[in-house]
């Protein structure tokens, strides 16, 4: 797979095409994607195919060669169906749970990066606890500190102000993602150049700070040799009155 970042919304996927990349043949549609709840990471997908999706194939992560409006995968003929490990867990539905016992909300779908697996956000629809309203809010995954197949406990501090969940938001930060990998190289170089600019004004700041100083020292010393000039000039002799002239 690419690798750049591409976050995937769980629900997006669902339904998707899957197509063999060795022989470009159909093998079904996507079902339901599964969890390694340990490392929050997705570790694969089944596929149901045949008569009203009967039959389902498990895929395993790793296999999952590119996402995009379909799902290619990599089947290797020579090696054994592959079985979903005992781990799996699909956490959609889980009840989210303060640490102080109070009931927050429920799972309803989650936020992953589709290179690496990894999860970046839950997305739990909040039950009214402490009037938040209805609606679909972020849940990071560092807030979790217990998660089980039926319940996961979190940081009260993260749901009693959540951050409500928009549509193609996810879309969004990826694109952000992707314009700071392109354009990197032209972000540095803007930055060098402010630097540039900064440090070429500090230096004529500088050198006008000297100049200023230089001309009050200059001036000082014009005012202390005046000062001294005149207290070495002799006094002027007293004149004798008129009356004495005559």
């Amino acid at each position: 797979m690419s690798t750049s970042q591409q976050i995937v919304k769980r629900s997006e996927l669902h339904g998707r095409l899957t197509i063999d990349r060795r022989t470009a043949q159909e093998v079904g549609r996507v079902d339901r994607l599964w969890l390694d709840i340990s490392s929050q990471r997705a570790i694969g997908f089944t596929c149901k195919s045949g008569l009203l999706g009967s039959k389902k194939t498990w895929f395993a992560w790793a296999q999952v060669d590119t996402i995009g409006e379909n799902v290619f995968v990599t089947i290797n003929p020579e090696l054994p169906e592959l079985s979903k490990p005992e781990q799996a867990v699909c956490p959609i539905g889980l009840e989210v749970l303060t640490d102080a016992a109070n009931k927050a909300g429920t799972v309803v779908d989650y936020l992953f990066d589709a290179r690496t697996g990894s999860v970046i956000h839950y997305l739990f629809k909040s039950s009214g606890w402490r009037g938040v309203l209805d609606g679909i809010y972020l849940l990071p995954v560092a807030a979790i500190s217990t998660i089980g197949s039926k319940r996961a406990i979190v940081s009260e501090a993260a749901v009693s102000e959540p951050v409500e969940y928009a549509e193609g938001l996810h879309k969004k930060v990826g694109h952000v993602a992707e314009f700071f990998h392109e354009d990197l190289d032209r972000t540095l170089k803007n930055v060098a150049g402010v630097k540039r600019n900064a440090q070429n004004l500090a230096e004529k700041l500088q050198d006008k700070a000297l100049e200023v100083r230089d001309a009050a020292q200059e001036k000082v010393a014009q005012l202390k040799q005046r000062q001294t000039q005149e207290s070495r000039e002799p006094e002027s002799p007293p004149q004798p009155p008129e009356s004495d002239l005559f």
